[in-house]
């Protein structure tokens, strides 16, 4: 019992240690690598939003939580420098948070010069942004580690090789991707995996004006579930594959494939939209929308289970919003509509759609509105837009005036922000129509709207519980 109480006590005086350095053009550090070598386990360091150009760092501290405060994004720009010859940030430490930074222009001498080389074990990836690099994200390769990525995006990274891509995770234990937007990569993929476990979870991967590779290649196999993504090959991209399965290697126990509520469309005149090696155990396929031509399904499984997924040869049989600005949401009249079923579980995860993707890397709660569920990654919606079950209650705000005195909505939170935060306005279909930045320290806001037409509209906050209607006149 005495070695448990003096564990306890060393892990809580470790905490009680734990310190919080700033960084910025105004404070004592004024970069990210002044502090780099000065920080201790389970530290935070806090870097004020702006561009720091040139500046590269090596991380060894575990534990540590590195995040941006006072704007949307720190900025790490390369400039032609990078640590190790490897990435602008090199992080050996374990279990290491990063939240809202952004890397951009990293290159080396091997061309595989990433915004985030990841050494150290685990790594949690929040609200950050990788683009103009080599490659986006770099992993090793322990077997152990878990990575997670929240709402993310990746873009235009890719020396051009076809060996460096938006991102690539190495042979670890598992990544979970949600809320993420990874799009335009250069000849490469856009998610690249070989852990042994993968959950990509109502993501947005698309390939747009890029000429990019796979959208999703997954190339030793194990376990992947794919539920509730928006997953489009671009016209440009280098070869017809969007989803790529164990066709490497198989060195995994698992070699299965599940794919639930997913939106995939092909915009080459051909594809294959799910490959997989003649090793698959288990494809699963449960209330997918497939559109555009190609191969539906290449290779040979020992179990195959496809259950109430549709398939067009257009992508305008779909019936979708607006596809060509990427709104895939469902018109009433589409195929999708009503078209799925109950899709369970698997392995103890289940398979529904509890969320749907929201442009920039967030989401909506998602629920039935006609007698089943729909196909594909969206509901078409009868009732208003409701918030995530799991946004939390901070405060309340309120609209006023309420219908609204011109195209200027006016609204107040009950304190002050402590940290910047987003609203958002949808239509009643739950389609998001326009973002606006909130500042930290304010109170009351007010910004025009893009579209002033009548109608009832929907403003929501992440975090501040419910939403609130307002009526244009």
């Amino acid at each position: 019992m005495k070695y448990l109480v003096l564990l306890l006590a060393l892990v809580h005086g470790a905490g009680l240690h734990a310190k919080i350095w700033q960084v910025g053009p105004t404070r004592i550090y004024t970069s990210p690598s002044a502090v780099a070598a000065l920080v201790a386990d389970s530290d935070t360091v806090e870097i004020d939003a702006g561009l720091y150009s040139g500046d590269v760092a090596k991380w060894f501290a575990d534990d540590l939580l590195i995040r941006s405060v006072g704007g949307v994004y720190a900025h790490l720009a390369a400039a032609g420098n990078y640590a190790e010859g490897k990435a602008i940030w090199v992080i050996k430490g374990d279990n290491c948070t990063v939240e809202g930074i952004e890397f951009s222009g990293c290159q080396v001498p091997d061309h595989n010069g990433a915004g985030i080389r990841q050494e150290g074990k685990h790594l949690t990836l929040r609200r950050c942004y990788f683009h103009h690099n080599e490659m986006g994200i770099l992993t090793a390769n322990d077997g152990v580690s878990d990575y997670v990525f929240e709402s993310c995006e990746f873009a235009f990274n890719g020396y051009g090789d076809g060996y460096s891509h938006n991102i690539y995770v190495g042979a670890v234990n598992s990544l979970t991707m949600r809320f993420c937007y990874s799009h335009d990569a250069h000849v490469g993929h856009l998610v690249k995996s070989r852990a042994r476990f993968n959950y990509l979870y109502y993501n947005r991967l698309t390939g747009e004006s890029g000429d990019g590779s796979y959208e999703v290649d997954l190339p030793n196999g194990g376990r992947a579930m794919l539920i509730g993504n928006i997953i489009e090959q671009s016209a440009n991209s280098q070869n017809g594959g969007i989803i790529s399965f164990a066709l490497e290697n198989q060195n995994h126990p698992e070699q299965q494939i599940i794919l639930s509520h997913n939106t995939v469309l092909n915009k080459r005149p051909a594809g294959r939209f799910v490959q997989f090696s003649n090793a698959t155990t288990l494809v699963k396929l449960v209330n997918n929308l497939f559109l555009g031509p190609g191969t539906l399904l290449q290779g040979t499984t020992t179990s195959l289970d496809s259950s109430h997924n549709i398939y067009h040869n257009t992508i305008a049989a779909g019936q979708l919003s607006n596809p060509d600005l990427y709104d895939y949401w469902p018109t009433a009249q589409a195929s999708c509509v009503d078209a799925g079923t109950d899709p369970g579980s698997f392995d103890s995860v289940s398979l529904a759609a509890e969320y749907a993707y929201l442009h920039p890397m967030s989401h909506t709660a998602r629920w039935a509105s006609g007698a089943s569920p729909d196909a594909g990654a969206y509901e078409f919606l009868t009732a208003p837009y409701r918030e995530a079950p799991d946004a939390g209650f901070v405060q309340h705000f309120s609209i006023a005036p309420n219908p609204l005195a011109g195209c200027q909505v006016k609204f107040f939170t009950e304190r002050p922000l402590e940290r910047n935060a987003y609203c958002r306005v949808f239509d009643t279909n739950g389609r998001l129509l326009q973002t606006a930045l909130l500042l930290q320290g304010q109170s009351r806001f007010e910004f025009p709207l893009s579209d002033c037409r009548a109608g009832l509209y929907f403003l929501q906050i992440p975090g501040f519980g419910a939403g609130r209607q307002f009526i244009i006149p």
